[in-house]
This record gives structure tokens, sequence and C-alpha cells, in this order.
């Protein structure tokens, strides 16, 4: 096991946590709670655990380090004290807050209620003992009238109530109490005074903020795991251990219970049904056995166990339909083992597509087999994807990386990025640049110098050796753009990942952007794919990165991101050039930084290539502003029509 945890908490964190929740560490979100219940002690904070129902699960079962006795508070079962049932919600309030004051903690972090149908105004009550209170969203019941996934429903935003669709579906509520249920989440998470709430994903994060607009804070601490169990290991001797046949590929999937609707139990059947012949399917988790062709393995908490079992696979898949975040993708990633799921929920922030596994629409499973068929007959992808899924999971999904997320929130330290930053300098065209204007940077945010560090000043001979044609105008340009408008960077063919390597270094080189940086690059060459992949792997960059293999018409169909700033350098045709830009001004929130590769390129005189018509006609139809030249490329800041 791991060294025990160190006792040395530091002065800016609480002396004492309690955890508040139904079932303790049963299930998914019950194993989140034990990880962060983990991570706090390795903090040296003691910990305690209040639950309506443990189910008998201590720590002991589901810790993968020595527990230390002198922070371990302990589990208190509180199964006498259940909402709406027997006892008032008085009662239960007046209970529960007599047992928390009995821990004495200095913060409440309280997870799933559903189970114990305790009443939202417990929240704020709990605060008037003295101390500092949390929730965490794992699924949606924070801010939904009763459901933990609304699917398709919308009336989260507009108000849940009777008409409420599933409303005899667990966590089932009496259809006359939804639309106060749904109410009384507004008032007791909106304004200066709201309960704060920590988010598993930015998806989470972004769905709670979109039906409480008026919400104190949502910050979002993902979820971790100890990368020192969850390990690539013998493929072969996990498969012997399990049972499992060597003769074919193994592709595993797992869930909680696989009767669930969004756990894509029905995708999972047709999946196999195409590909059973080609490939073993195992899975663990509640009623694999019932799906045919699907080898179950039974139900796990114990991470040994689950990391054996990831260990054996070739290739994981998931089909859940819908996602908060996705704990089992990010188990697999540890263990070494590409992935490939449905886009849906928290799950792309945990796959970097076409690096450490690939996304599928949601829902699509015609996609999802022709991927698996792709992914396992690429022997290219199959060698690099492995090893990038262990290394992104270990950077970004680690315990210790756990850890530090929950020790810069409880310290009180925010992350931020720099946004949408627009250029605030502009050049005249100049149409007959010498080449050696055409190698000039000049800066476009207003600076002291022309160069923002010396890495910059030689960023282009830093990136000479890889693949795509750039002069330096170029490169420094993109650098500057990463640097002050790098929080999401979109391009449109990045042909060998040179402009991505400036651009994500320029972003990262900014002090005052600490969220990590993230880089989209849409090609429909697969080859292209296959170089950036490989340029970001030698940079050492492909954790921050999802490429896209097709045309941006799909790529905004499927991807629901917001970019700071956006390089093109795609099809050069007028028609190509003209069809982008018109989609990115639907796209693109306006003041964002556009750089067009190739605009000042005298091919353009000759017809070749039509970047410049078609720029000058989207210019002229006021959806974007010239703020200047830099060696072959134009920027351009997107605009209202008409401005």
């Amino acid at each position: 096991m791991n060294p025990a945890p160190d006792k040395r908490r530091t002065p800016d964190l609480p002396k004492r946590i309690l955890f508040l929740n139904d079932v303790s560490f049963q299930y998914g979100a019950g194993i989140a709670q034990a990880r962060q219940v983990e991570a706090m002690l390795s903090l040296g904070i003691e910990v305690g655990v209040l639950a309506w129902s443990p189910g008998g699960i201590r720590l002991e079962d589901v810790a993968t380090r020595p527990i230390d006795p002198d922070l371990w508070l302990g589990i208190r079962e509180v199964n006498h004290l259940e909402g709406g049932r027997k006892m008032s919600d008085d009662t239960v309030i007046a209970g529960l807050l007599m047992e928390v004051a009995r821990f004495k903690p200095s913060v409440v972090l309280v997870g799933n209620l559903h189970a114990a149908r305790w009443p939202f105004r417990l929240l704020p009550a709990l605060g008037q003992i003295g101390c500092r209170v949390i929730t965490f969203l794992h699924d949606a019941y924070l801010y939904t009238g009763r459901c933990a996934y609304p699917g398709s429903c919308q009336l989260y935003l507009t108000g849940c109530d009777a008409t409420c669709p599933t409303a005899t579906h667990y966590p089932a509520l009496e259809p006359a109490l939804i639309a106060g249920a749904w109410q009384i989440r507004r008032e007791i998470f909106a304004g200066p005074r709201g309960v704060e709430v920590v988010a598993n994903s930015r998806w989470s994060r972004d769905m709670f903020k979109t039906a409480l607009p008026a919400c104190r804070s949502v910050v979002t601490i993902e979820l971790g795991a100890d990368e020192f169990v969850f390990k690539p290991g013998e493929k072969d001797a996990a498969r012997e251990q399990l049972g499992l046949p060597v003769d074919k590929p193994v592709v595993l999937c797992a869930a909680v219970n696989f009767q669930e609707d969004r756990k894509g139990g029905q995708h999972l059947r047709d999946i196999i049904a195409a590909l059973k012949d080609l490939y073993t399917f195992a899975a663990f988790g509640h009623n694999a056995h019932e799906i045919p062709d699907l080898i179950g393995l039974g139900y796990h908490l114990e991470a040994r166990k689950l990391a054996a079992i990831y260990q054996a696979a070739d290739l994981f898949i998931g089909t859940a339909t819908e996602e908060a975040f996705g704990q089992t993708i990010m188990e697999a990633q540890l263990c070494g083992v590409p992935v490939i799921a449905f886009q849906a929920g928290g799950v792309a922030e945990i796959i970097r597509n076409e690096i450490t596994g690939r996304l599928v629409g949601n829902g699509d499973t015609a996609g999802m087999i022709a991927a698996i068929r792709q992914t396992l007959d690429d022997a290219r992808f199959m060698k690099v994807a492995g090893p990038w899924a262990r290394q992104y999971a270990v950077s970004r999904f680690s315990m210790w990386a756990h850890e530090e997320r929950w020790h810069v929130f409880l310290a009180g330290h925010e992350q931020s990025g720099t946004g949408h930053n627009p250029p605030g300098l502009t050049y005249p065209l100049d149409e007959c640049a010498s080449h050696k204007t055409m190698e000039q940077h000049r800066p476009s945010w207003p600076t002291a110098g022309d160069h923002l560090s010396e890495e910059h000043a030689h960023i282009f001979a830093l990136t000479s050796h890889l693949p795509g044609w750039q002069t330096p105008g170029d490169t420094f340009k993109l650098y500057e753009m990463g640097y002050h408008a790098g929080d999401v960077i979109l391009e449109i063919g990045p042909f060998g990942g040179r402009s991505a390597t400036a651009a994500l270094r320029g972003a990262l080189a900014n002090p005052a952007r600490t969220m990590r940086p993230q880089y989209f690059g849409i090609d429909i060459d697969s080859d292209s794919i296959a170089r950036t992949r490989a340029a970001l792997a030698e940079a050492k960059l492909g954790d921050y990165c999802h490429l896209f293999h097709g045309v941006l018409q799909d790529f905004v169909r499927r991807w629901e991101i917001s970019p700071t700033m956006v390089f093109l350098d795609g099809d050069h045709t007028y028609e190509g050039v003209a069809a982008d830009l018109r989609i990115l001004s639907l796209y693109l929130p306006y003041g964002t930084p556009v750089l067009i590769h190739d605009f000042l390129n005298r091919e353009n005189d000759t017809g070749h290539l039509g970047v410049k018509k078609a720029t000058d006609e989207w210019a002229a139809g006021g959806h974007g502003r010239f703020m200047g030249c830099f060696g072959c490329c134009a920027l351009y800041l997107t605009l209202k029509p008409g401005n």
C-alpha cells in the first residue's frame, strides 16, 4: 500500500470535515465519496461520515491507502431519521442537526440525499450550527424537482411540477410535491447567502448554473482515483485470473445496474450482436448476465479487483446516454485502456478525442460499432492511445491531483482564465508586404515590447522541426493569441501540430491563467490527425487536446464549446473558406479573435486560393473587424452583423 497520510495539515485547511449522505460508500456516488474522504485524510484533515444507511461497507473495504486512526472518525448510521415517512420535516432536521453537532465539524460536505428523502431545508439549517456547508453535485438532483437525470425533459428550467413524466421513477416523489421541491432548491442556492455547490464536471457545473442562474457559486472539482492501484498490468495474466478467453480482443464495459435505461443497455445489446464474432465482450455491474453474449464479471467495490478487470481489456466502451462524469471511464484510462464512449455529459472531459480514445455522437449505435472496429483495427492508434490514456489520466485524475483541487478550493483560492480577451491594437493592411514585413511580429494586445518572453521570441525556431508551413509572423501571433486568449483554442486544419504547439505554449505561459487551456483541432485528413497527435506527444501537450476527424459543420453539432480564439487553416478554396466563416459567425461569441492563414498568399491573386476573397466578403458583410496582417495571416474579430 502507499505510504501513510501526512498529518501535517496546512493552516489554510479546515480541521475537521463531516461527510453527510444517504448510503455512505455504496454505488457510484458512494465510491466517489470514499475517494474524497481519502483525499481529505491525506491532507491531514479529520474526517467522519454521517449516513442514513451505510450498508455495512467500511472505509477499509474500499480504501486504497492506510487509514490513519487519529484522523478517521468513522461512520455513524442514522437510519431512524428518514424523510417523507413517519416523521415531520422539522423532526428529521432537528435530529440530524443534533447528530452533526456531535462531530463538531468545521465543514459539512453534503453528497447524495436521494434515498434518505431528507428535506432540503436541512442545508441552510446546517449553517446555523456554525459550520461551512458545501453540497457536492453528483447528478441533477440538486437542480431538478426530484430526478437524478432529466433526459430530454426541460421542466427543470421552467418549473418542475405535477406533470413530471418520471414522477414514479427513483427517486420517486408525489406529483403534488414536485413544484415545491423545485422551488425550494432555487431559494436555498440563490443569492450571496446561498449554499455553496461543488460539481464533479464542467458539464454538471454548467447545467446547474443554467438551471439556477442566481446561484451563489459553483466550482468544479473532478473526481480522482489512486494511480498506484489503477495502473496498467499484464493482460494475459489478468485474463487468466478472470477466466476470460485469450483468442480475441476483449471489449469491457461497466454499470452499477445495466437495467437502468440511461446506461444504454439496448445500445450495448445491438453493439454486441453486431460484433460478438470478432471480439469478446465482458462487463462488471449488476444484471450484466441479462445481456446476450456478455460475460458478467460481477459487481465489485474493491479497487484492486476492479483494476485487474480493466487490465484484462483491450478497449473500454461507455454506452451511457446520460453521465455527469464517468468514473469507470476515468479508471479505465488510468489502467492504460483506450475508451470509446457516447459523447454524453461530462464524458468529453475525461476522454481526449483521437488521443486517448474516441467520442461518438450520443446514442449513435452504428457510429459506436464503426468506431470499435476502426479502433481495434488501427494498430497505429492502439499503440499510442493506451499510454496516452494513462498519461492524461494520471495528470488529471490521480489522487494527488484530486487532493490538490480540494486543497485549492478549501483554502479559498480561485481558478480563472483570461476568458474572451479581444485584441486592442489594429494595423493597416499592407498587401504589398515585403518578406521582411511578413516575418515581423507586431503585438495586438497592449504590451511593453514586441515579444512576451524569451520563449515567444524564439517560438518559430523551437517549432521549426514540426510539420506545417509558417512564417515567423504566423507563429509569433499564434503564441501571443494563446497567451492572451487561449482558454479554449479552436483550429481548423492543424496539419501537423506546429500551430497547436505554438498556441498552447503561449496559453500555458500566461501566469494569470490558472485554468487548464483546451485545444480542439479539426481536420478531414486522418494523416493530419496522426501527425498532430505525434507532434503533441513530443511536446507533451496532448492531454490538453481533442482532435476531430471531420469538418467544422459536424464538429459544431456535437461539441458545445465556446472558443476564445480560432486559427482558420482548413480548406483554402473560396467555397471552403466562405462556408467555414459562415459557420463561425453563427457559432462564435462576438469579439472572438480569428487568425486566418494564407490571407496574404500570392496564390489568392491567381485564383488558386480563395482565402482573401472569402474573408473580404465576410468582413464586408459586417461579420468581422480587421485587426492587422502578421506573417501570411490576417487577424479579425467576430462582430454582430451590421457592426
